[in-house]
């Protein structure tokens, strides 16, 4: 099962503010192809990565580390259910 843009999702957070991953790259410091693969479920964040992004989207660290910790175990679920 792929992580899909939901109201809880940081996919859906961005989607809802117009913003690309480029443009949160650009406002947290941290790398475009970092930003995609914790969307994407690809990675796991550092935590002053975490406090860089939320800070840059205006939400609690908490609740972003919520939404990429979502996205992590939607994509490594994936393989587990094969």
């Amino acid at each position: 099962m792929k992580f899909t843009a939901t109201s809880g999702s940081l996919r859906g957070l961005l989607r809802q503010r117009g913003l690309s991953f480029d443009a949160v790259s650009v406002l947290a410091g941290v790398d475009t192809s970092v930003i995609s693969r914790l969307v994407n479920g690809k990675r796991q964040a550092r935590p002053e990565t975490v406090v860089k992004i939320a800070r840059a989207l205006g939400i609690s660290a908490r609740r972003l580390q919520v939404m990429l910790d979502a996205a992590y175990a939607a994509e490594h679920a994936e393989g587990d259910a094969a």
